[in-house]
């Protein structure tokens, strides 16, 4: 079944301003020397903000990024590290006020690099470790803090001799080094009104430099020359921090009938997206769909039963007939199948072929139809924490589901960047959705005791990430698995912490607030 809701964009509202884009401050304080740091705070600027140096604004900074350039294998050049003192009183003063955000932006990388300084590597890890550090202490008091990782930057300061930037860019999914307006679209994405969730998290800037792909090198010399560079790829020119930066764009949101899908379908509206809405509950999609409607946009409607193989099969087909055309896909159904001591095989069927094989069968008639008309189109998948952790018993199907779901995308990333498309993952912790209403008061009061920022998350805070995953401003992203829980990840433990026990743990986000 097929429903078609608005034809048109209503006047006036493609430059209406959403509230989880908007910058939590214009003004960025850029604690970063240099020649890597004019080209931020430029690129920034190109933005709409206004970066300053630490100690010149009238105020105490909202938003604070800080520089750490210094990776040796990118011909980068010694750095002093960061002025812990500095950054760490510019945290207290944001967690003082209960509000703020905090960038690193970073070269350094967990990899090992043969006839470079292990001292000096040690150092930027060093660095790395107090960041993380800083930003569970403050992540309770209004405060989000996560890293930008860059990969190769000549833009920020990075210099290889010719043959070796060509070698490099062999093994990048994307073969372009990244530029500084790459980065500047995330940074403005993490110090974003919407970024409230996302602590602790590791954004790769770096055109999937970390999945591992290994390139096809010929016997004999190498050739100097740098390998051919995909064109949909090169850099864009920048979209602004607000404003309906999705026009042109028709995205199939699967799972849109309730929490994380429902609210992505609408963050996406009303940034410009035209939207197909997927699941079984066709009553609650027409209520969405009559929201889109009012924001200016174009909706339809399909039901579909991802839990029936044969169904899934053709959602994607229907949708780009429905709509003539799909561009993009956000993958938000999920079904928390528990397991049982000997085994459940209908559970274990139900929860894989939602949580992964209908995915599967809907991302790859996207991909094949997007490589055949070459568009450049992009994949998200909600996965779960619990893809690479067990916070409960009986997650088997479930946790192995999302992992397979992360992995799928992985590889995905590298088999169809040549065609310009990127994939992408989110995994929430507890959200305040039906599935995160599984979890009882008293374990729930467990969960929060373990997130840095005190907390249960919101589907408008996850529809957030997964918005800025779609949109060009993450055109350099690709391969990444991104936790939206608040720091869970992180792995604090409650009664390790100074204090405990403390207050009772509250149970709502209105009450965290």
């Amino acid at each position: 079944m097929t429903h078609v809701h608005s034809t048109a964009t209503r006047p006036g509202t493609a430059g209406e301003r959403d509230p989880l884009r908007a910058p939590i401050s214009t003004r960025v304080t850029v604690d970063a020397p240099g020649p890597g740091g004019a080209a931020l705070s430029e690129a920034l600027g190109a933005l709409g903000l206004t970066p300053e140096a630490p100690g010149t604004g009238s105020a105490a900074p909202v938003a604070y990024c800080a520089l750490l350039l210094g990776n040796e294998a990118y011909g980068a050049e010694p750095t002093p590290g960061l002025d812990r003192e500095r950054i760490r009183a510019a945290a207290l003063a944001m967690a003082a006020a209960g509000r703020g955000r905090l960038v690193l932006v970073t070269d350094a990388t967990g990899e090992t690099h043969t006839g470079t300084d292990p001292d000096r590597h040690a150092r930027l890890a060093a660095d790395r470790a107090w960041w993380q550090h800083l930003v569970t202490e403050v992540a309770a008091r209004g405060v989000t803090g996560n890293t930008v990782v860059t990969g190769y930057s000549p833009d920020l300061g990075h210099r290889l001799p010719e043959a070796a930037e060509a070698g490099l860019l062999r093994y990048l999914v994307q073969r372009r080094p990244t530029t500084a307006a790459d980065v500047a679209a995330t940074v403005a994405f993490l110090v974003s009104e919407g970024c409230s969730y996302l602590v602790g998290e590791t954004i790769p800037v770096d055109g999937g430099a970390g999945l591992g792909q290994i390139p096809s090198l010929p016997a004999g010399p190498q050739q100097v020359a740098a390998p051919r560079r995909n064109t949909p790829l090169e850099p864009q020119e920048l979209e602004p921090v607000t404003g309906q930066d999705l026009l042109g764009r028709t995205v199939l949101v699967a799972g849109a009938s309730s929490g994380i899908g429902r609210a992505s379908a609408l963050h996406l509206a009303g940034r410009g997206a035209d939207v197909v809405l997927a699941a079984r509950r066709t009553q609650a999609l027409e209520e969405v769909a009559a929201e889109i409607e009012a924001l200016g946009r174009q909706a339809w409607t399909l039901r579909c039963d991802l839990s029936d193989p044969e169904d899934a099969a053709t959602l994607g087909e229907r949708a780009w007939k429905a709509a003539d055309g799909v561009t993009t896909l956000l993958y938000a159904a999920g079904h928390l199948g528990f397991s049982a001591v000997g085994g459940d095989p209908a559970s274990a069927a139900r929860t894989f072929t939602v949580n992964l094989h209908s995915f599967v069968a809907v991302t790859e008639y996207l991909t094949a139809r997007w490589r055949e008309e070459r568009i450049p189109g992009a994949v998200v998948g909600v996965s779960s924490v619990s893809s690479t952790l067990s916070p409960v018993a009986g997650l088997e199907y479930y946790g192995a589901s999302k992992a397979a779901m992360a992995q799928y995308i992985r590889c995905l990333a590298v088999s169809v960047a040549r065609h310009g498309i990127r994939a992408n993952c989110v995994a929430p912790g507890i959200i305040e959705t039906p599935m995160g209403d599984a979890a009882g008061p008293e374990h729930r009061r467990g969960w929060i005791s373990r997130i840095p920022a005190g907390r249960v998350g919101r589907p408008p805070e996850v529809a957030s990430v997964l918005g800025h995953l779609l949109s060009g401003s993450a055109a350099r992203v690709t391969g990444a698995v991104l936790r939206v829980d608040g720091g869970f990840g992180l792995g604090d433990v409650a009664p390790l912490r100074p204090g405990f026990p403390e207050p009772a743990a509250v149970d709502s986000v209105e009450e965290a607030r």
